[in-house]
């Protein structure tokens, strides 16, 4: 009863997520047709694309009722070592110390999480200052390294950060497999199921034979890995990266996740409604951006606009946990055949 019930509210929370989109994207158009053309909407996307990007490990990590801080400390540091090696070393070194790095990241803080009982909210805030601070040391304490603390992109960044195949930027096919991916992780594997079921009783499951350790060490690796991929977008968007440029992602990343519909303590969440709620995030920026709209404004009607779905998504919790309880009364009054 109660696995059907939270289904039945992500699939109508998802629709409401779609059809706020299909309504932010009709009134952006209408007041301004520009946001009408491909090439604004992609450059919307964009905006946000590393944030997207971070969202889906983490939508997952929630799942499994953990948390991660670190995220975007994680991204600046594999992005700094990988840039770093690239200027010495070339591309394909740059490539695989970033996606190294960022494993390494992601698997400390699954060992502290899994195997040390660490609680992630402290394990992820305490790597966070971690990672920043090793990110610190190499390019500010160490002279020569960087030019004003700063890494720069190279070829491979540049192609993932301002390429394009078939018309569409490589970020937003990135974006686009990635979700497929996750989507096809959490909801089609009997790995997606641990994950829903490490969130709900994670007891329950470990006495069923499930090594909740591995689980978790594996997925805080993955979402490692996945930050440093976001690292690698950003260096080429921006050309340029620091250990503290993308401090904003975090709470921004985790906003998305809830938007969507993932409840913070775990156990419920789908990737669709990550997606959407991202997309959603993406057409507010650019539609407050292309109307000239002042950014401490355009914070106050996104954070009306978040307030205004998460109390929907509440009162969607609430009847649907009414209905459950009907549905158990009417069946335990049903004589038993």
């Amino acid at each position: 009863m109660k696995t059907t019930a939270k289904l039945r509210i992500g699939v109508t929370y998802n629709l409401v997520l779609l059809m706020i989109l299909i309504t932010l994207i009709a009134v952006f158009g209408l007041l301004n047709s520009a946001f009408f053309t491909l090439g604004y909407m992609f450059e919307s996307v964009k905006i946000i694309i590393e944030i997207g990007i971070m969202a889906f490990p983490v939508t997952l990590i929630i799942i499994t009722g953990g948390t991660d801080f670190s995220m975007s400390a994680t991204l600046s540091l594999s992005a700094l070592c990988g840039g770093l090696v690239a200027a010495r070393m070339g591309a394909g070194a740059g490539l695989v110390v970033t996606l190294l790095v960022g494993g390494l990241c992601g698997f400390f803080n699954g060992a502290l999480v899994a195997i040390f009982k660490v609680q992630a909210l402290v394990a992820t805030i305490a790597t966070m200052y971690l990672y920043k601070g090793i990110a610190i040391g190499l390019t500010l304490g160490i002279p020569g390294m960087t030019v004003g603390g700063a890494v720069f992109s190279w070829s491979a960044t540049d192609f993932l950060g301002n390429a394009s195949i078939l018309w569409i930027p490589v970020q937003v096919w990135i974006f686009i497999l990635l979700g497929i991916a996750f989507h096809i992780l959490l909801s089609r594997t009997y790995i997606g199921r641990w994950f829903y079921a490490t969130g709900r009783n994670e007891n329950a499951i470990i006495f069923s034979g499930v090594n909740t350790k591995k689980v978790k060490l594996c997925l805080y690796t993955a979402g490692g890995v996945t930050f440093s991929i976001a690292g690698l977008v950003f260096l080429g968007r921006f050309t340029s990266i620091k250990y503290d440029s993308a401090d904003a992602y975090t709470l921004q990343v985790i906003t998305a996740v809830v938007l969507g519909g993932t409840n913070i303590a775990g156990g419920f969440g789908n990737i669709k409604g990550t997606a959407i709620s991202v997309m959603i995030l993406a057409v507010l920026k650019g539609g407050l951006n292309i109307m000239a709209v002042p950014q401490t404004q355009q914070k106050i009607v996104i954070g009306l606009i978040l307030l205004a779905s998460l109390i929907v998504f509440a009162l969607m919790d609430h009847n649907a946990i009414k209905q459950v309880r009907g549905e158990i009364a009417t069946s335990a009054e049903d004589p038993v055949p």
